[in-house]
């Protein structure tokens, strides 16, 4: 028996077998196509409206914070005008079409966000208003739009002078002069995975939507995000950077040492210094952005009190850094040297001190 008939006598095995199969008794309902595909929409959009509202909530955190403790990020900071800008190109595909008809969205410029108490606030822009120019000059649409139109708005903002907008709300059109106000330059993005995760690169802010939805109160997100700008501000990564290559130099001296008995490494000093490197310290980093980032969030008006606790709650969903320690402090000296920074800072305001952190004094100094 060749090959085509052994598959066509096991497949009337199989249809055979099938029809003496039990079936289900009820009459379920019949869904058509075009149901299902609407309702699938509802669906995309239902998802768009929970990412866009974390986001919303990430952005009202990250723009209070930024603001109130510009003066902490030194020379790293920007003109800020206080709101975010989006069109339809944010999304593709269905996705495209979910926002299009939840937010109205077209290739022009819509203001995603507006910051609490921002310059934009306080101006009177709303969440929806779609921009049509800037100081009488066109806004871009389209592909890369938001991009284009936040670099010319950084650029504009650096004169520290009123910027006028003509927007679009609802029928109504109306001019908007916004005087942008410093604050510390850092981009706070959400990406949609649902992952219980934050990260500061020195140049961006990134929080999961996991753990956007892991936070209890706005306290807890301004701590996290605080902590992450603390880690900015402090300049970490270039730190880290900085070691990696000191730790790659040492390595590779090695590895000519080694070649020059005869032994040929591949570079393996130079990479395993240069990991060690990276990692030099990032237990104290790590303190320091503790450190800092209460003081970002004390500035900000923040309630700090239960900042030890959410560490604390933290630690029972990763219960091995407990007594772990790695890259970061465990969790038990973590809590004991939040409590001592939340008391200090609680001092420093009872006795109107300046909200600023304990520096180390430099060599100059000494």
């Amino acid at each position: 028996m060749n090959q085509s008939k052994v598959i066509s006598a096991c497949a009337l095995m199989s249809i055979l077998a099938l029809t003496g199969c039990a079936t289900p008794q009820s009459r379920t309902p019949v869904v058509d196509k075009a149901s299902t595909l609407n309702e699938a929409q509802k669906q995309r959009e239902m998802v768009v409206e929970d990412f866009v509202s974390a986001n919303r909530r990430l952005q009202a955190v990250a723009s209070k914070v930024i603001i109130s403790g510009a003066e902490l990020c030194g020379e790293k900071v920007k003109p800020y005008f206080g709101f975010s800008a989006w069109n339809n190109e944010h999304f593709k595909d269905d996705w495209k079409r979910a926002a299009e008809s939840k937010y109205n969205l077209s290739g022009q410029i819509h203001v995603s966000h507006v910051g609490p108490g921002s310059a934009a606030d306080l101006a009177g822009l709303k969440e929806g208003d779609v921009i049509q120019s800037v100081n009488n000059t066109l806004t871009p649409y389209g592909k890369d739009a938001p991009k284009k139109f936040t670099d010319n708005l950084k650029e504009l903002g650096k004169s520290g002078e009123p910027v006028e907008f003509t927007i679009r709300r609802g029928s109504d059109e109306k001019k908007i002069a916004i005087k942008p106000t410093q604050a510390c330059d850092f981009n706070v993005m959400l990406s949609p995975d649902d992952v219980k995760n934050a990260y500061a690169d020195g140049k961006n802010i990134v929080f999961y939507k996991g753990m956007v939805d892991f936070f209890r109160s706005d306290e807890e997100m301004a701590l996290v995000f605080s902590h992450e700008l603390a880690h900015n501000s402090m300049k970490h990564i270039d730190a880290k950077k900085k070691n990696a290559v000191l730790g790659g130099i040492l390595g590779f001296v090695l590895d000519i040492a080694a070649a020059a008995g005869g032994v040929n490494t591949n570079g393996d000093f130079t990479r395993m210094a240069s990991n060690a490197g990276a990692g030099a310290y990032s237990v104290e980093f790590e303190q320091e952005a503790d450190y800092v980032g209460l003081y970002f969030m004390a500035q900000a008006g923040y309630k700090i009190d239960e900042a030890p606790n959410f560490w604390r709650r933290m630690a029972t969903s990763n219960s091995s850094s407990i007594s772990m320690k790695s890259s970061h402090p465990t969790y038990p000296e973590r809590f004991l040297a939040l409590e001592t920074t939340v008391k200090e800072i609680k001092d420093k305001i009872a006795n109107n001190q300046p909200l600023k952190p304990e520096m180390k004094a430099s060599s100059s100094t000494k």
